[in-house]
């Protein structure tokens, strides 16, 4: 279905400033473990609080994604991701204040509220801001926010907190973040007007039965939820595994999982392009979690030297990176209206969340059961198999929906 504003050139400067409010947004995802261990001791918090504290963000996402994207689509892309931001902001400074584990989760339980809300209107807003013949591209681009984010805070927070506690490490996340709000704000404020008729009456309940009534669709966040889970707990639980195993600093534990990151990052632009040029996102999809599935073979080989690891865990990056531009470049070919785009964007955001609600506890479940990190390789190409199985399987069903697919 054509969009009224379908000739338009793309907005390059307003999808720019979306694309900096989600990495500005997965800061507060690569802030938090470098800086766990000293939050665990300074508020007395125990393992479940502190897992608790971990996974707040993606429990919000898991749950809100959906109805997090029919409400953008209902009052506007520019405002939720403006207030996405804001409540970004609020519970980085709750939590610097922070005296208790309970009130640490409560500051998360408010950033996840951002984080899903600032995520989906930005994916949102790239989609509608972009022409026809950029947008897989733009999408493609845009799905690296989580990486770049994530590894730039990994580092960063690592020689913050060097000097200074975890307290000003969240004010400075928390300046940055309000900082990037005004920012959007003064970019974006001519676009109101242009965005307004995308929405119409339809409810909430309506829009998201229309979306997940797409069997592609749910395909693919299925395959988005399996990408995750593997990822996430790698980047999760590498830093464990390399103390545990080779005794490393907190800074190399942290700039290791950081490189991993941006070579997915690399995998994410690999991936646009490929889309710009008009390659399939099932093609894409399975790629990416058949080398997911391999590389990790060699990660937990424990019969390989230490270089080989590590690059296979590279190689990891990279092939993972492709998943997500294709998971979100797909939105514009399943979603069965302009009106939709935020809806079908929180469908993918609730399906990366599961992946990363669930995947890192399954993951510490068998290495604890088995005694060893070799063990987890079983559970790892699990995830992979749904993963490539899923992406197959959505071949056919890409192929009808291209026909309608959104411009």
């Amino acid at each position: 279905m054509a969009s009224p504003h379908q000739d338009r050139p793309t907005q390059w400067p307003i999808m720019w400033i979306a694309f900096g409010g989600g990495i500005v947004a997965a800061t507060h995802l690569g802030k938090l473990p470098p800086a766990l261990p000293e939050i665990r001791l300074a508020l007395d918090a125990g393992l479940v609080m502190g897992g608790w504290i971990a996974s707040t963000i993606s429990a919000i996402g898991f749950l809100l994604g959906l109805a997090a994207g029919t409400i953008a689509d209902r009052i506007g892309q520019r405002r939720v991701l403006v207030a996405g931001l804001l409540l970004l902001t609020a519970g980085s400074c709750v939590g610097a204040i922070a005296q208790t584990g309970e009130a640490m989760l409560f500051s998360r339980f408010i950033e996840g509220l951002g984080y899903t809300a600032a995520t989906v209107a930005g994916a949102g807003m790239v989609t509608h801001v972009t022409a026809r013949g950029d947008r897989r591209w733009a999408l493609g681009i845009w799905s690296s926010y989580v990486p770049v984010g994530f590894a730039g805070m990994l580092i960063g927070a690592a020689f913050v907190l060097e000097t200074f506690d975890w307290r000003v490490l969240w004010l400075v996340t928390a300046a940055v973040t309000v900082l990037w709000a005004a920012a959007v704000f003064h970019v974006t404020r001519g676009w109101r007007r242009q965005e307004s008729d995308t929405r119409d009456s339809r409810s909430l309940f309506r829009n998201i039965t229309r979306c997940i009534g797409v069997p592609g669709a749910l395909l693919v966040s299925v395959c988005f939820a399996a990408y995750a889970a593997q990822h996430i707990s790698m980047m999760a639980w590498l830093p464990s595994y390399m103390h545990e195993v080779y005794g490393t600093s907190l800074l190399v534990s942290a700039v290791v999982p950081a490189v991993v990151l941006l070579f997915n990052a690399g995998g994410n632009w690999l991936s646009a392009r490929w889309m710009g040029r008009g390659m399939s996102c099932w093609a894409l999809l399975s790629i990416g979690a058949l080398g997911m599935g391999l590389t990790q073979i060699g990660v937990f080989s424990s019969g390989l030297d230490d270089a080989a690891r590590l690059a296979f865990a590279l190689l990891f990056g990279i092939f993972g990176g492709m998943i997500p531009a294709a998971a979100v470049g797909s939105v514009t070919v399943y979603t069965p209206s302009p009106a939709q785009i935020g809806t079908m964007n929180g469908l993918m955001v609730m399906g990366t969340n599961t992946g990363m609600l669930f995947g890192p506890p399954a993951v510490a479940a068998v290495r604890a059961y088995a005694g060893n990190w070799n063990a987890v390789i079983w559970l790892v190409l699990a995830f992979a198999s749904v993963g490539l199985i899923c992406g197959l399987a959505s071949r056919s069903m890409e192929l009808r929906a291209g026909a309608r697919e959104v411009r």
